[in-house]
């Protein structure tokens, strides 16, 4: 490539203070005044921006979506930001369900301000037993007796009545009327007496059917007085019940009216009343001392009837949701968001076989005890729970709850009750990743109308000096809410060292506050086997340590296969077409560097670059992008006059699972250029970076475990000899948090990290040999520099590509020539005159003959076309 600038110089190697970020504790102390026992956010203003609008904003649809990774203190926030907001609203109404006596089989829900249902259910409790004592009393009055024989004493007249009446006409026709156990026996008189049975048999038989002609004829008369006499005592228990009604009414109306005066104000309240005054004087047998009708019975039959068949249910209250003891709206998080703990459900009682239920046994969920309030949910969870996305969506829209079963929602009827929905007033909070928001965002049409607002939890903050003050007093909070040890300043600058290292970058902390908690407990646990008093730095670099250890194990056996030889990776010499390259693999807690052979062959040909991992489908679509870019320098940097005759492969060697990335795509570079320039390249060096079409190195991620693994193999093999080092991009310098043993190695010149922003600072580091630059004037590269001699062995292999195709189409066409074998061939006619033709590039030199055309070859780099 051309450049007018001069050859550049070889890239120094990082001074040992440019690999790390070391704390200076000045800047971390906190202000004057500050009280660090109070918990402070730290770096996340646009989040809890966003949190404090949607929570405060009054709309049903304008619930939140809090978007961020675990351990960034989404929780901690949310929880804090609601009770504040939730401080200043008023407590809500409690919630209680009663039974429906026009419907039991949809039991109502009343609502009360605080302190008002749990007085409504006591008053409930207080009337139903000061009714059981006053009901009875009210008919121990002698009155009552009196009246009450009065009514069946005048019933008792007309009946006597009709019966006079029934026997004067049966009289008339020769019967006589006498009442039985079945109802009333018509008997013949034979004398004006009544007729024995002996004295009707002496009858003849004429006269006996004369009498039975008589009887069906007076059958009428008997059925019309059966009516009458029931007719009256339906009027005689009717009276009766009025009567009984009065008198409980006396001792029913003042309890009653007590409560109607003190729930004045709750209108489905005192139309509850009125139902329930209305029931207890329709079932004044249940307040009256009667003998057991159990009585005689079997035990089963008694002790079926005995729990379930509770007289006095029917006026219990089931409170629900009680706030009573509240002082502000309710803030709930529902860790285990299923169907039942999060809407409520009706519970069932196992009787003998068959389950049975009622209002009382009705229990709110989470949605119904945050009504008014405040109600936090993990999105997965809910998501994950079968029924309670749809469910939720259908509450938050509709602004109610129905607790039923989740068979229910699917149309799959259990029986039982159904309650009454329950109105509610909530802001829903989702906490999740944000690929699960935009995944909603996407594929819910409803989601956009439900959450509209999202708040975004940053993994990173800034490193200031506000900031490095607020992660001091962090750790100040945590270690007097753990009850820690004191924390030596050492301490506090290795922690917050070890926050940058968690974001790989000098100038971030991390925002994984849970993280940073668990690493002050673990030095504290370390600190105290060790008997020390305070925690020190050498307390927390032993936890970091300790949780590398525990989890490290692929990582230190594959170090092994490296030492051993059974993966092949060299730290020392030079070799021709062979690079080491530096992979990063993620087992979800713990990521490790991994050096990998990288090998290239160069050859004559027309394929260009074969990636073998693409063509063993064992390449990701990333890695394919940098093997093309790849391509793409190669052909900007050598074909400006004549195009490649090249054929390339590139290999990770002993790859035997997928590569993706393009972080090695400047590895491959090199080891392409080392094999076209017969160059070989150090083996010490490691190689990370990917390039562009310019021949630029672009950063990548991962810098500092590329860089570590690469050190831990050195160190075990024994070859820290001041030649191995690593090459890294420019821009990633930034990203250097290496532990101390690398620092402390580069700081002893064993070990050496350059930073490189060209390919020809690269190849120029790898083989010693400047990279060289085209000249101006000629065009050409210095022959002696690596761009020179890959050149040179690129116009060789394309001289020696048309010499080949040369002879290939003289043997052609000489074969032409001479025809069939043992045939004379005829003569061609004359031929007419042709233009003289112009000679083109890849025509043989110095032949005055014609040439018939070639055939074109679509997939190689040379061409070639009819003159």
């Amino acid at each position: 490539m051309e450049n007018d600038g001069p050859m550049p110089s070889m890239p120094q190697p990082l001074p040992p203070d440019a690999l790390r970020w070391r704390c200076d504790l000045r800047e971390a102390l906190p202000p004057e005044g500050g009280d660090p026992s109070n918990e402070k956010f730290i770096g996340q203003e646009r989040a809890e921006r966003a949190l404090a609008f949607g929570l405060e904003v009054r709309s049903p649809e304008f619930n939140v979506y809090i978007a961020g990774s675990p351990g960034t203190g989404r929780y901690t926030m949310c929880r804090a930001i609601c009770e504040r907001i939730a401080c200043g609203r008023a407590v809500p109404s409690s919630t209680a369900f009663v039974h429906n006596f026009a419907d039991p089989e949809r039991p109502l829900w009343l609502k009360f301000p605080p302190g008002l249902g749990r007085s409504f259910r006591d008053d409930m409790e207080s009337l139903i037993a000061e009714l059981k004592e006053a009901i009875p009393k009210a008919f121990e009055d002698e009155s009552h007796d009196a009246e009450r024989k009065k009514i069946i004493e005048s019933i008792q007249e007309r009946q006597q009545e009709l019966l006079g009446r029934l026997e004067e006409k049966a009289k008339a026709v020769g019967f006589a009327v006498r009442p039985g156990q079945g109802g009333f026996a018509l008997i013949p008189l034979i004398g004006g007496e009544p007729a024995t049975e002996e004295a009707f048999a002496k009858l003849s038989q004429e006269e006996r059917e004369r009498i039975a002609r008589a009887r069906n004829a007076f059958s009428e008369h008997v059925g019309e007085f059966v009516k009458h006499t029931r007719a009256l005592e339906k009027e005689l228990r009717a009276r009766i019940h009025e009567l009984e009604k009065d008198i409980a009414l006396t001792a029913v109306r003042g309890p009653v009216d007590d409560l109607r005066e003190k729930y004045k104000d709750f209108r489905k309240a005192l139309d509850h009343l009125d139902d329930v005054q209305e029931h207890i004087l329709g079932n004044l047998q249940h307040f009256r001392p009667q003998e057991e009708e159990g009585q005689g019975a079997l035990p089963l039959l008694a002790m079926r009837r005995s729990p379930e068949e509770d007289p006095f249910k029917a006026y219990a209250v089931n409170l629900a949701v009680d706030t009573s003891d509240m002082d502000c709206a309710p803030v709930v998080f529902e860790s285990n968001p299923n169907f039942s703990n999060l809407f409520g459900r009706v519970e069932r009682r196992a009787v003998f076989g068959a389950y049975t239920t009622d209002f009382t046994m009705i229990r709110a969920g989470s949605m119904v005890a945050a009504s008014g309030g405040f109600l936090i949910l993990n999105a997965l969870d809910v998501l994950i729970s079968p029924g309670v996305w749809p469910a939720l969506k259908r509450a938050v829209r509709t602004r109610c709850v129905r607790i039923e079963d989740l068979g229910e929602t699917y149309g799959w009827s259990q029986g039982g009750i159904k309650p009454e929905p329950v109105p509610v007033d909530v802001k829903v909070i989702l906490m999740g990743s944000p690929w699960l928001y935009y995944l909603l965002l996407q594929h819910d049409e409803d989601f956009q109308k439900l959450f509209k607002v999202k708040a975004d939890f940053s993994p990173m903050i800034g490193r200031t000096s506000g900031s490095l003050r607020d992660f001091r007093g962090f750790i100040d909070y945590h270690r007097r809410k753990s009850d820690l040890l004191p924390f030596r300043d050492e301490a506090v600058a290795c922690v917050l060292e070890e926050s940058a290292r968690g974001v790989a970058h000098q100038g971030k902390l991390s925002a994984r506050f849970g993280e940073l908690h668990e690493l002050l407990i673990e030095a504290d646990h370390w600190a105290r086997g060790e008997g020390a008093s305070e925690v020190g730095r050498k307390q927390i670099l032993r936890a970091i340590e300790e949780k590398r250890r525990r989890s490290d194990l692929i990582d230190e056996r594959l170090r092994e296969l490296i030492v051993e030889g059974t993966l092949f990776i060299d730290v020392e010499g030079a070799v021709e077409g062979q690079v080491n390259g530096l992979a990063v693999m993620d087992l979800g807690d713990y990521s490790f560097g991994k050096p990998a052979r990288i090998t290239a062959q160069t050859f004559m040909g027309e394929r260009g670059v074969v990636n073998i991992e693409r063509e063993s489908k064992l390449s990701g679509g990333i890695h394919d992008k940098g093997v093309l870019i790849l391509q793409g320098y190669l052909g900007a940097t050598y074909a400006r006059r004549r195009p490649l005759a090249l054929s390339a492969s590139i290999c990770f060697e002993q790859s035997y699972s997928g590569v993706d990335g393009d972080s090695a795509s400047s590895t491959e570079l090199y080891a392409v250029l080392s094999s076209l320039s017969g160059l070989p390249i150090k083996q010490g060096l490691a190689v990370t970076g990917s390039i562009n079409q310019r021949g630029e190195v672009q950063p990548i991620g991962g810098v500092n475990e590329k860089v570590e693994g690469f050190f831990e193999v050195c160190r075990h093999k024994g070859a820290l000899t001041g030649e191995q080092g690593v090459l890294i991009p420019g821009p990633n310098v930034k990203n250097l948090m290496l532990r101390d043993e690398v620092v402390e190695a580069v700081r002893q010149g064993k070990f050496r990290i350059y930073p490189v922003r060209t390919v020809d600072e690269g190849i120029a580091l790898l083989t010693g040999i400047p990279a060289g630059e085209r000249d101006k004037e000629t065009g050409e590269f210095p022959p002696g520099s690596v761009h020179g001699r890959a050149e040179a062995r690129l116009i060789q292999m394309y001289e020696d590509l048309r010499r080949l195709r040369r002879g290939k189409d003289e043997d052609e066409e000489e074969e032409e020539e001479k025809g069939a074998p043992g045939k004379t061939p005829p003569s061609p006619p004359e031929p007419p005159p042709r233009p003289p033709r112009r000679r083109r590039e890849g025509w043989r030199q110095g032949s005055g003959q014609a040439k018939p055309p070639s055939k074109r070859r679509c997939g190689g780099s040379l061409r070639r076309v009819a003159g």
